[in-house]
């Protein structure tokens, strides 16, 4: 993508370019280049379909034009197998106490959201938390004993993490 952004010259002293994004991901890597001619290029991989909003300023000034919004379409790439999984909630778990299974999802992953599936002898109570930059922790509660299936996903449920649908062995 190249679009001309006017406002920038002969006078507009000695900058810097600063570029501040506003996306459902921020593009990385994300790079500020001097075309050597009076002009300089953002070049950016985005990692999310959508708008992305570029703040454009020189010498802390906004520049004419600015905010540039550009959208992103295509295809998002994920990948689930960077996906981690832990916590004891994975093999076992009690009717009435939480099942708690933690999610690790590096940047590598790409976009997410993260979702669950679960089903077995009687309906379970799901809720995701997101506990940091890339960690989410599931919480299951039954009511019932039995064996539990519990599907993970990484996008949508195309993309299965690792090891998913995990078996959940609930006694009582």
């Amino acid at each position: 993508y190249q679009r001309r952004v006017h406002g920038i010259g002969d006078g507009a002293g000695g900058g810097p370019l600063n570029v501040a994004v506003k996306s459902e991901l921020t593009p990385k890597p994300l790079e500020v280049k001097d075309n050597g001619n009076g002009t300089m290029s953002v070049v950016f991989q985005p990692r999310a379909t959508g708008k992305h909003e570029f703040e454009l300023t020189w010498n802390s000034e906004p520049i004419p034009e600015s905010p540039v919004e550009i959208n992103v379409t295509g295809t998002v790439v994920r990948d689930a197998s960077k996906i981690e999984v832990s916590g004891d909630g994975l093999s076992a778990g009690k009717v009435g106490e939480p099942i708690v299974i933690l999610v690790s999802a590096p940047e590598e992953a790409g976009p997410g959201p993260l979702q669950v599936d679960a089903s077995g002898p009687a309906e379970p109570e799901i809720s995701l938390s997101n506990t940091g930059t890339g960690k989410f922790s599931i919480t299951l509660k039954v009511t019932a004993e039995g064996p539990y299936k519990v599907g993970v996903f990484w996008g949508d449920s195309e993309n299965p993490i690792p090891g998913s649908p995990f078996t959940i062995n609930v006694s009582k």
